[in-house]
């Protein structure tokens, strides 16, 4: 009888799940691995497309939002938008109209005797919740060695150096939060306790209060929609302050000149302005003036709302006008006519980044080329005058309601949206007057060059060294290769020298004439690939009556594409991503490569400027572009050139 072979059934199912989970392991791990390996560039890409408030949000916000703005009237302030949560659950659009100071206060019956405590044995106070509201609560460190949480209420009048302190336990349920301006508007009442004279203050619910601290700060909100009745006045023209109920909270109010009595105006936002002008307007109509041509008196008058210093100006010849300064020096200065002062705006100045500057005469005046106008638009404005204090007040009537609200308990107003701002805002700037393009033809001027240069002095020293028998050639390449193992760190500094000497400094030579004469790597890798083509072919048309020169023109070139596209990468990539010797042997902004314009463009808005990141974020993704480019579409030729260093004949 035969026995039945066991079944393989059950082993070979076993096996595909073992290879199925094997195959998603590895799958799994390839994915994380090459995530890991690009997340630099992602993060690079999605801050070139995030505005630069999100830059540096926190909490951080990853994918690119757009913060909603109104205008605040037909200023060139906008007003950011917020999102607050309402009682019922409901989140509404507020802004920012006032910022309200509150204090805490103890009500002054909580407490019926104090201890007098050298200053020596309290820490330093400390904001501490107490339910829902802070206090200031110090350790007290005993002499006996034990500590104690208490609260300093008031300084001992019979002895400086201590503070009169209650347990902080003793305060609780006894802790209210009154605005600031309340408290100190209410009426003064001496408290008895302990023998000690208190002053505290009768607050409106009749109880008697004692503000200990700390502060706290509420933002006053309002609907967006009363941006539109708000209007850009000189801060000089805010009149007398007041306080004024709006709601559940109050805001400073006050008169300002030119308006009625009894009209009252909530100040929104006081900064320092700075008068612009079209910089077309001021090329156009702009007049060089010496100071000879200029009457020594002076007076004010204003433009849009913004004062400017007026003269008057007689040119050789002509009859007096009265003329408003730009700017001026002791020698001369760039006046404007009346009639074109029309055109005269401004902005805040913290919005304002300067990275032009243009010359008339002996007059040097600051250019903001990428100025953002109302509509959205950008133009180049000349930074004119004096810096001067505007505030934006709304009238009081525009406000219907208004609500105190924690910073933390407001959340941005925003929408998701790509932002292309930082790129525009690139390829439109002009640095130094040098357009940002420029910087491209630069480089690939430079890549040009050195591929031309390899391409000559390396095919040619490479193929000597493959094809050509010669005694000692061994030596010379060995002697090649050594310098590679030479610093490039050590050699700047003479070949400097050299170039210094040679009158080429400044210029764009230094950067691509060296190509001209080898490089040892790019030497190395033509001659081992040359190495691998018979050498039949060679002789095969020797007795065809081809010459050295046409055996390498004719033969071995076309066969070493794959070797010439892989010298042609390096090239590129080298010469791209080259910083230091542009740093070194360029001078002017007009030879300057994508990288030292990318360092220039870090200086002026990078860290310590204004931190308009995205502009930098969009010239770094501007500038990689092409290397990512290159690399997908030739990455097979660069992974030849790779294994191609190894090969032997």
């Amino acid at each position: 009888m035969k026995t039945a072979a066991p079944s393989t059934a059950p082993k070979t199912r076993s096996l595909h799940r073992t290879r199925r989970i094997s195959h998603l392991i590895s799958y799994f791990l390839l994915i994380f691995f090459t995530l890991v390996m690009i997340l630099p560039l992602l993060w690079l890409v999605n801050g070139s497309l995030q505005p630069e408030w999100q830059i540096n949000a926190n909490p951080v916000i990853w994918l690119p939002r757009e913060w909603l703005q109104v205008h605040a009237g037909d200023t060139n302030r906008s007003l950011y938008k917020y999102l607050l949560k309402t009682p019922n659950g409901e989140k509404t659009e507020v802004i920012q109209v006032g910022v309200r100071s509150y204090t805490t206060v103890v009500d002054a019956s909580a407490f019926t005797t104090f201890e007098s405590v050298p200053r020596a044995q309290l820490t330093d106070p400390v904001a501490t919740p107490s339910g829902s509201i802070k206090v200031n609560e110090r350790t007290w460190k005993k002499p006996d060695g034990s500590t104690e949480k208490v609260v300093a209420i008031a300084r001992d009048l019979n002895n400086d150096k201590n503070l009169l302190v209650v347990p902080a336990s003793q305060l609780a349920g006894a802790l209210y939060q009154y605005p600031l301006d309340v408290v100190n508007q209410s009426e003064s009442s001496a408290v008895t306790v302990s023998g000690v004279d208190l002053d505290t203050r009768i607050l409106p619910d009749g109880k008697k209060g004692l503000a200990i601290g700390p502060e706290d700060e509420l933002w006053v909100m309002a609907p967006p929609s009363i941006a539109t009745q708000s209007k850009m006045i000189p801060a000089a023209e805010l009149g007398t302050k007041d306080f004024q109920t709006f709601g559940q909270t109050q805001l400073a109010v006050y008169s300002v000149q030119g308006e009625p009595d009894t009209a009252r105006f909530v100040n929104m936002a006081q900064e320092s302005w700075q008068p612009l002008m079209p910089e077309d307007v001021v090329k156009n109509s702009g007049i060089l003036a010496k100071e000879s041509e200029l009457s020594a008196d002076l007076s004010s008058k204003s433009f849009n709302n913004i004062k400017m210093t007026t003269r008057i100006y007689t040119p050789p010849g002509g009859s007096p006008q009265e003329v408003a300064i730009l700017f001026a020096n002791p020698n001369e200065s760039l006046v404007m006519p009346l009639d074109k002062m029309t055109a005269l705006t401004a902005a805040p100045f913290t919005g304002l980044v300067e990275p032009d500057s243009t010359e008339i005469g002996t007059l040097t005046y600051r250019v903001k080329q990428d100025f953002e106008n109302k509509d959205g638009s950008t133009s180049p404005m000349a930074l004119a005058g004096d810096m001067q204090d505007f505030a934006i007040i709304i009238p009081t009537t525009a406000i219907t309601t208004a609500y105190d609200a924690r910073p933390a308990d407001l959340t941005r107003s925003t929408v998701f949206h790509l932002n292309f701002g930082g790129y525009i805002k690139v390829l439109t700037l002009k640095l130094q007057g040098v357009p940002f393009y420029r910087f491209f033809l630069n480089s690939l001027y430079l890549v040009g060059m050195n591929f031309i240069g390899y391409f000559i002095s390396c095919v040619l020293v490479a193929y000597a060294f493959a094809r050509i028998r010669a005694p000692g050639k061994n030596i010379l390449f060995i002697i090649l290769l050594g310098t590679m193992m030479v610093p490039g760190t050590i050699i700047v500094l003479p070949t400097y020298l050299i170039f210094r000497d040679l009158g080429l400094l400044g210029t764009m030579m230094p950067l691509w004439i060296r190509s001209f004469f080898g490089n040892a790597f790019l030497i190395f890798l033509l001659r081992q690939f040359f190495m691998t083509i018979p050498y039949e072919l060679d002789e095969a048309a020797y007795l065809d009556g081809a010459s050295r020169f046409q055996i390498l023109t004719k033969v071995i070139l076309p066969l070493s594409k794959p070797a010439l596209a892989t010298v042609g990468i390096f090239t590129f990539w080298w010469t791209w991503n080259s910083f230091l010797d542009p740093l070194i042997f360029t001078t002017k902004q007009e030879y300057y490569t994508i990288t030292l314009a990318l360092n220039s463009f870090n200086q002026l808005y990078g860290a310590g400027t204004s931190g308009y990141y995205d502009r930098v974020l969009a010239g770094a993704v501007l500038a990689l572009l092409p290397m990512v480019l290159l690399f997908i579409f030739a990455q097979r030729y660069f992974i030849e050139g790779i294994q191609m260093q190894g090969l032997k004949r």
